[in-house]
């Protein structure tokens, strides 16, 4: 009886050991793929490296087929209502008819614009509400799904479009029609066009940020696919809770195309806060001269990162201020109070949460 239960318990550890491996195995092809758009080994696809993030998040349980042909019919949708309403008249015609694809009814949108999503708007409880492919299913999503899927269909139908950052906040970007050394800044959230001095004030944004091209820079495609790396790092730490070497592999790639990444560089620092704290627990608590270069790095990227003018939330003022707009959108969307309350409560517990850091482990260190 007892080997009988032994061989069981070790089939099912042999089940589980293999499911975890092949879990695992998705992130690494994934990573493998992306990687080999990056250094121009296969061509640059923002839509097959988008499908990628998430295909590995489902463990493979996502069709790139299906996906794929959604997009072309809606491509094809946009380009024909492109060219039977005129909109070719215009240089930035193709932007012209994305921005209505997104925010009026019509039969290439099945008469259903896109809308914000504010129940788990930051995907705390279901990640995938961040995913691209919600978009697509259900017309609604947020600051960062919406804008990412306006990239994915510009890139479809040849429209100049570049994936652009404020803290906490993405938006799409593109040349003005009347000045090309002018950019529009497009709105999904709200579905509008931006001011530039909208997003400097309501943001927070510092002149270092703007001139570190951390905030309200343009995106290159190749940028915007170093980018998705570190959304690919999200994902991964999300459903495994770890900072390793996949991690700093990750990071590393996409710092090699996008340098000012603030994304990649604040897991970078995680990793190596992570590899610091597991070395000095290994090391019975010992600062030695292994542990002193890895502090020194992490200090190094801290500055580094902190010197950007990269936040990882907006202002006290200006964080309070957003919260408000939402609570308030969200009102008139019908939610009870108790639904934004709590809404609002989770959103400030998870932004006011503390970034792993050394100093914790030099306080135990005296």
């Amino acid at each position: 009886m007892k080997k009988i239960i032994l061989t069981l318990l070790l089939f099912v550890c042999i089940v589980i050991y293999s499911f975890a491996q092949q879990t695992d195995d998705y992130y690494n092809r994934a990573y493998n793929e992306i990687a080999d758009m990056l250094d121009g080994k296969i061509p640059l696809s923002i839509k097959r490296a988008v499908f990628l993030t998430e295909w590995a998040y489902f463990d493979g349980n996502l069709d790139y087929n299906s996906y794929s042909a959604q997009i072309e019919s809606t491509a094809k949708a946009i380009k024909h209502f492109y060219m039977v309403n005129s909109r070719n008249r215009f240089k930035t015609g193709l932007n012209v008819a994305l921005f209505e694809y997104f925010t009026k009814p019509y039969s290439m949108n099945g008469n259903k614009p896109f809308t914000y999503d504010y129940e788990d708007f930051a995907g705390h409880e279901d990640f995938s509400k961040l995913f691209v492919t919600k978009v697509m299913r259900t017309h609604s999503g947020q600051c960062h799904s919406l804008p990412l899927y306006y990239k994915v269909l510009a890139e479809a139908i040849g429209a100049e479009a570049h994936f652009t950052f404020a803290p906490q906040h993405s938006f799409i970007r593109h040349r003005d029609e009347q000045d090309l050394s002018k950019w529009i800044n497009v709105e999904l959230t709200t579905q509008s066009l931006g001011r530039e001095i909208f997003y400097i004030e309501s943001f927070g944004i510092t002149a270092d940020a703007i001139r570190n091209k951390v905030y309200l820079y343009p995106l290159t495609d190749k940028e915007t696919v170093a980018f998705l790396m570190s959304l690919l790092i999200n994902g991964y730490h999300r459903k495994f809770k770890k900072w390793d070497d996949f991690v700093m592999r990750c990071a590393e790639k996409s710092l090699v195309y996008y340098p000012q990444n603030p994304h990649a560089l604040q897991m970078k620092a995680n990793v190596l806060n992570e590899r610091l704290a597991a070395y000095v627990k290994s090391n019975n608590g010992k600062l030695d001269n292994h542990a002193k270069e890895l502090d020194k790095q992490w200090l190094e990227l801290d500055k580094k990162i902190k010197n950007s003018g990269w936040r990882k939330t907006m202002p006290d003022d200006k964080y309070e201020e957003t919260l408000k707009n939402i609570a308030e959108s969200m009102q008139k969307e019908g939610f009870d109070t108790q639904t934004i309350e709590k809404e609002m409560n989770r959103q400030r517990l998870i932004d006011k949460k503390p970034k792993p850091n050394i100093n914790k482990l030099k306080n135990t260190k005296q």
